[in-house]
């Protein structure tokens, strides 16, 4: 199978289903993937992530690189497809170890600082509280059910369960944006 012909199979309407929710869970893997870095204080990276774009990018690779292969694969079309599959399984589950990495960090923070008086009273000056408050206590409770559900042969749409987590980190952001202001002013 040439490059070409590779490169038609992935226009397949349900192979560009898949293209698409990996592209967009990657970004915003590398997105979160990169403020976490950032907010941790050793400076280090969670490798588990990487390692999942690495497997992802194997799967791609695969793909690829029937146009070298001898015609050992019988049905190609059946191999992208399933390869593409695995790939998004890759993207997903990095998804995943980077927002659970990166809620721990924040909660750990945000705790951490708004147990101190002063700043805490900087902060219910300034923000709501008790509604930041209410959600870091829920929050182990969202992430928990997050996981509970977090399945890569799950019929329902992967996308939907990141963007569902991503919505609440983003408000945790929020949240911890709003405590470093409390804590800087």
């Amino acid at each position: 199978m040439s490059i070409e012909e590779i490169i038609e199979s992935l226009k397949k309407p349900d192979i560009m289903k898949y293209l698409n929710d990996i592209t967009q869970i990657h970004m915003y893997t590398k997105h979160y993937l990169l403020i976490a870095e950032e907010l941790s204080e050793s400076g280090m990276t969670f490798l588990q992530p990487l390692k999942e774009h690495r497997d992802a990018y194997d799967h791609f690779s695969r793909i690829l690189a029937l146009s070298l292969k001898d015609d050992n694969i019988k049905d190609k079309n059946k191999y992208i497809f399933e390869n593409i599959k695995k790939a998004l399984g890759h993207e997903y589950r990095a998804f995943f170890d980077t927002a659970d990495w990166l809620t721990f960090t924040c909660r750990k923070y945000i705790r951490e600082e708004l147990s101190h008086k002063s700043i805490r009273d900087k902060y219910i000056k300034e923000y709501d509280y008790e509604s930041a408050k209410i959600f870091i206590n829920e929050l182990p409770f969202k992430i928990s059910k997050f996981r509970e559900q977090k399945d890569v042969s799950n019929e329902n749409p992967m996308i939907d369960e990141v963007n569902d987590y991503k919505k609440v980190m983003d408000e945790l952001l929020e949240i911890y944006k709003n405590v470093q202001e409390a804590m800087l002013s």
